[in-house]
Protein backbone atom coordinates (compact mmCIF):
# COMPACT_ATOMS: atom_id res chain seq x y z
CA UNK A 1 0.00 0.00 0.00
CA UNK A 2 2.61 2.65 0.72
CA UNK A 3 3.55 2.21 -2.75
CA UNK A 4 0.10 3.15 -4.18
CA UNK A 5 -0.16 5.87 -1.44
CA UNK A 6 3.20 7.57 -2.61
CA UNK A 7 2.02 7.59 -6.24
CA UNK A 8 -1.18 8.92 -5.52
CA UNK A 9 0.70 11.61 -3.76
CA UNK A 10 2.75 12.38 -7.17
CA UNK A 11 -0.02 13.02 -9.47
CA UNK A 12 -0.93 15.90 -9.09
CA UNK A 13 2.61 17.19 -10.29
CA UNK A 14 2.57 15.30 -13.44
CA UNK A 15 2.44 18.53 -15.59
CA UNK A 16 5.47 20.08 -13.51
CA UNK A 17 7.82 16.54 -14.15
CA UNK A 18 6.93 16.97 -17.49
CA UNK A 19 7.22 21.03 -17.86
CA UNK A 20 10.70 20.21 -16.19
CA UNK A 21 12.05 17.34 -18.99
CA UNK A 22 10.54 19.53 -21.59
CA UNK A 23 11.94 22.80 -20.70
CA UNK A 24 14.80 22.14 -19.52
CA UNK A 25 15.84 20.02 -22.76
CA UNK A 26 14.98 23.12 -25.16
CA UNK A 27 16.30 25.47 -23.41
CA UNK A 28 19.47 23.53 -23.64
CA UNK A 29 18.72 22.88 -26.96
CA UNK A 30 18.15 26.53 -28.04
CA UNK A 31 20.37 27.88 -25.91
CA UNK A 32 23.15 26.71 -27.66
CA UNK A 33 21.11 27.21 -31.24
CA UNK A 34 21.00 31.42 -30.07
CA UNK A 35 24.53 31.92 -28.04
CA UNK A 36 26.44 29.43 -28.86
CA UNK A 37 29.86 30.14 -30.77
CA UNK A 38 29.37 31.28 -34.25
CA UNK A 39 25.97 30.86 -34.31
CA UNK A 40 25.14 34.46 -35.06
CA UNK A 41 22.46 34.62 -32.37
CA UNK A 42 20.40 31.65 -33.96
CA UNK A 43 21.12 32.99 -37.46
CA UNK A 44 23.85 30.71 -38.46
CA UNK A 45 23.52 27.23 -36.49
CA UNK A 46 23.03 25.08 -39.80
CA UNK A 47 23.84 26.63 -43.19
CA UNK A 48 21.90 24.18 -44.63
CA UNK A 49 18.12 26.08 -43.74
CA UNK A 50 17.53 29.56 -44.83
CA UNK A 51 17.90 31.80 -42.02
CA UNK A 52 14.69 32.88 -41.24
CA UNK A 53 14.03 28.89 -40.78
CA UNK A 54 17.31 28.79 -38.43
CA UNK A 55 16.38 32.28 -36.55
CA UNK A 56 12.89 31.22 -36.07
CA UNK A 57 13.72 27.58 -34.82
CA UNK A 58 16.23 28.41 -32.22
CA UNK A 59 14.45 31.46 -30.95
CA UNK A 60 11.28 29.27 -31.57
CA UNK A 61 13.17 26.20 -29.25
CA UNK A 62 14.78 29.07 -26.68
CA UNK A 63 11.81 31.12 -25.41
CA UNK A 64 9.26 27.87 -25.66
CA UNK A 65 11.61 26.09 -22.90
CA UNK A 66 11.69 28.66 -20.75
CA UNK A 67 7.70 29.23 -20.91
CA UNK A 68 7.51 25.89 -20.04
CA UNK A 69 10.46 25.60 -17.51
CA UNK A 70 8.86 28.52 -15.60
CA UNK A 71 5.22 27.78 -16.57
CA UNK A 72 4.17 30.95 -18.07
CA UNK A 73 2.52 30.45 -21.65
CA UNK A 74 2.95 26.53 -21.17
CA UNK A 75 0.14 25.99 -24.07
CA UNK A 76 1.77 27.90 -26.52
CA UNK A 77 4.94 27.00 -25.92
CA UNK A 78 4.16 23.38 -26.50
CA UNK A 79 2.37 24.39 -29.90
CA UNK A 80 5.18 25.88 -30.70
CA UNK A 81 7.88 22.81 -30.11
CA UNK A 82 5.11 20.39 -32.00
CA UNK A 83 5.67 22.29 -34.59
CA UNK A 84 9.32 22.32 -34.72
CA UNK A 85 9.35 18.67 -34.08
CA UNK A 86 7.05 18.13 -36.72
CA UNK A 87 9.30 20.43 -39.20
CA UNK A 88 12.62 18.16 -38.00
CA UNK A 89 10.82 15.01 -38.73
CA UNK A 90 9.64 16.18 -42.09
CA UNK A 91 13.25 17.85 -42.99
CA UNK A 92 15.29 16.17 -41.51
CA UNK A 93 14.94 12.67 -39.53
CA UNK A 94 12.04 11.38 -41.26
CA UNK A 95 13.82 9.62 -44.10
CA UNK A 96 15.78 7.86 -41.71
CA UNK A 97 13.07 5.64 -40.48
CA UNK A 98 11.67 5.50 -36.80
CA UNK A 99 15.08 4.36 -34.91
CA UNK A 100 16.97 6.65 -33.09
CA UNK A 101 19.73 4.80 -33.85
CA UNK A 102 19.67 4.94 -38.03
CA UNK A 103 19.08 9.22 -37.26
CA UNK A 104 15.45 8.39 -37.15
CA UNK A 105 12.63 10.63 -35.41
CA UNK A 106 12.24 8.13 -32.49
CA UNK A 107 13.43 11.48 -30.17
CA UNK A 108 11.40 14.04 -31.91
CA UNK A 109 8.47 11.69 -31.67
CA UNK A 110 9.14 11.45 -27.71
CA UNK A 111 9.14 15.25 -27.18
CA UNK A 112 6.00 15.31 -29.18
CA UNK A 113 3.96 13.28 -27.09
CA UNK A 114 5.34 14.98 -23.96
CA UNK A 115 3.74 18.76 -25.80
CA UNK A 116 0.73 17.08 -26.44
CA UNK A 117 0.16 15.56 -23.03
CA UNK A 118 1.61 19.58 -21.41
CA UNK A 119 -1.27 20.99 -23.78
CA UNK A 120 -3.65 18.50 -22.88
CA UNK A 121 -3.07 18.90 -18.70
CA UNK A 122 -2.36 22.44 -18.71
CA UNK A 123 0.70 23.38 -16.90
CA UNK A 124 -0.06 22.07 -13.60
CA UNK A 125 1.07 23.75 -10.08
CA UNK A 126 4.03 25.96 -9.64
CA UNK A 127 3.49 28.21 -12.70
CA UNK A 128 3.65 31.62 -13.34
CA UNK A 129 0.28 32.95 -14.03
CA UNK A 130 -1.12 29.94 -12.92
CA UNK A 131 -4.88 30.92 -12.48
CA UNK A 132 -5.61 31.94 -15.53
CA UNK A 133 -8.10 29.63 -16.04
CA UNK A 134 -5.52 26.36 -16.47
CA UNK A 135 -5.86 23.02 -14.44
CA UNK A 136 -3.67 24.15 -11.84
CA UNK A 137 -6.90 26.58 -10.73
CA UNK A 138 -9.60 23.68 -10.13
CA UNK A 139 -10.65 23.89 -6.80
CA UNK A 140 -11.43 20.44 -5.23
Amino acid sequence: MMGKECCEKLKPYAAVFLRLGLGIIFTYHGFGKVFGEGTGMGTAWNPGLPVVLQTLVAWGEFLSGIAILTGFLVEAGAVVITIIMLGAIVMVHGKNGFGMMNGGFEYNFALIAMALALIATGPGPFSIGCCGGGSCCKKE
